[in-house]
């Protein structure tokens, strides 16, 4: 049986919604551990990337990595590099060889030791909340 959802932005401090999308069906049985997070990756940045063969070859991973990682309702993202060069298992060499990649494509900006930022209209966390009709 199917269920109705609707996809809303939630601030996890304060638990204000701040946006809605359309209803979305869930179909087939309740998995055993539920996941109502997820990222909205806009089409148009798709399509830069899945284009951009430096991308798509090589940074593709980390660049998947950070977007599983964006903070709810916001463009930053925290990356340790010694956590992420461990769990990509990939070589500390190959690991900012793809993070430069990222930013000298403009993809994301550094903005401290750890904090990064994704450009805005590439993507964004949010989590899904069931609703009463």
């Amino acid at each position: 049986m199917a269920e109705k959802y609707k996809l809303v932005a939630v601030n996890p401090e304060t638990g204000e919604v701040t946006w809605l999308e359309d209803d979305v069906l869930i179909i087939g049985k309740k998995p055993y551990r539920v996941d109502k997070g997820y990222v909205k990756v806009f089409v148009t940045f798709l399509q830069d990337i899945v284009t951009d063969k430096e991308i798509t070859g090589k940074a593709i991973r980390l660049l998947m990595y950070m977007i599983a990682r964006l903070n709810y309702n916001s463009y930053e993202i925290t990356i340790i590099p010694q956590e992420a060069i461990q769990e990509l298992g990939v070589k500390k060499q190959t690991f900012y060889e793809w993070l430069n990649i990222l930013m000298e494509k403009g993809i994301i900006e550094k903005v401290n030791r750890y904090k990064y930022k994704l450009q805005p209209y590439r993507a964004i966390k949010g989590q899904t909340v069931k609703v009463k009709d």
